[in-house]
């Protein structure tokens, strides 16, 4: 196999976007992880302005992909599963490198991803939990907000206050933090998206100071829970709104019937790990980020630049 490799490209054709998507799916089914996250799929679909794309193809047939995104400053890269270990990762890598030397997700953190990145020099920076409650529950969950704030339902003049608490609560995290009113919108218009998932905490003057963004998808007919976002306002940290919204969105996907709540989250962040745990969540999996051990140059920037920069 002698495949060749197109790119930087900034926008897909239709062609190359489904080619692309069942390339996803035979990863996913081999890996039993899919090699994109959902800003994965959004930059994918166009949905985004800052994704940059590579394809490799061996003649007409896609066997690997790699995208950029230079607002999160990630990379996401995937091979197929019969064209593995024949340099093909390898080439992407090199090529993506050229514009985006950012961290690299392993999503799963499958072992040749590993192998991937110590040939590439890369280190472990970040660790992603993927954590699971399956219903029904055996721990009570109570949805008792502290005295003064009551527990509503998001309404469309709420959009402008849910993302800048959504911003102030994810400061430090280079992707969450970093949703815009668009992006809000674009999430909003997926097909799993009900208003009557976006559970609200409100003060008593009616303004927004935490929120539990729930989901709900359908999968293989069962369906399946996600704490998809979890924020309060800093200045309500610590007083139990966190785990009152928790609570009511557990009782309100339980309600619907599924099997299972999913939900991701920092390793790193321990104090939110332990109020997952006490919740009945357990961890199933880990993604991991890898990043160069040393500071690298951006070709298009002109400077140097480490991750833990860009992240701050």
């Amino acid at each position: 196999m002698n495949p060749v490799v197109t790119g930087p490209i900034i926008r897909l054709s239709a062609d190359d976007r489904d080619h692309i998507a069942d390339l996803v799916r035979a990863c996913t089914e081999h890996d039993e992880v899919s090699p994109l996250n959902e800003s994965g799929w959004f930059g994918l679909q166009g949905l985004t302005a800052s994704h940059t794309h590579w394809i490799a193809r061996d003649g007409k047939q896609v066997v690997g992909y790699a995208q950029a995104d230079a607002r999160e400053h990630t990379v996401q890269l995937m091979v197929a599963p019969p064209a593995r270990r024949q340099g093909i990762a390898t080439t992407l890598a090199k090529a993506a490198w050229q514009l985006h030397p950012a961290m690299w997700w392993s999503f799963g953190d499958c072992p040749g991803a590993r192998e991937l990145a110590t040939q590439l020099g890369l280190r472990e920076v970040r660790k992603l939990l993927k954590m699971s409650l399956p219903m029904p529950a055996d721990q009570p969950h109570d949805a008792h907000l502290p005295e003064g704030l009551r527990l509503d339902h998001f309404r469309d003049d709420d959009l402008d206050q849910l993302v800048a608490v959504n911003h102030a609560a994810f400061a430090h995290h280079p992707e969450q933090g970093a949703m815009t009113a668009e992006d809000a919108r674009n999430r909003m218009a997926q097909d799993w998206f009900d208003p009557a998932g976006l559970l609200v905490a409100r003060d008593e003057a009616g303004t927004l100071v935490g929120f539990h963004w729930t989901k709900v998808a359908d999968e293989d007919g069962r369906p399946r829970g996600e704490v998809y976002v979890l924020g309060v306002d800093p200045d309500f940290e610590g007083k139990g709104v966190g785990r009152a919204l928790l609570d009511a969105g557990i009782l309100h996907m339980r309600e619907l019937g599924v099997e299972a709540i999913d939900l991701y989250v920092e390793g790193a962040n321990e104090r939110v790990v332990h109020m997952y745990e006490r919740a009945g969540f357990s961890v199933v999996s880990t993604d991991v980020g890898y990043a160069p051990a040393k500071p690298a140059r951006h070709q298009d920037h002109g400077r140097q630049s480490s991750p833990q920069e860009r992240d701050a």
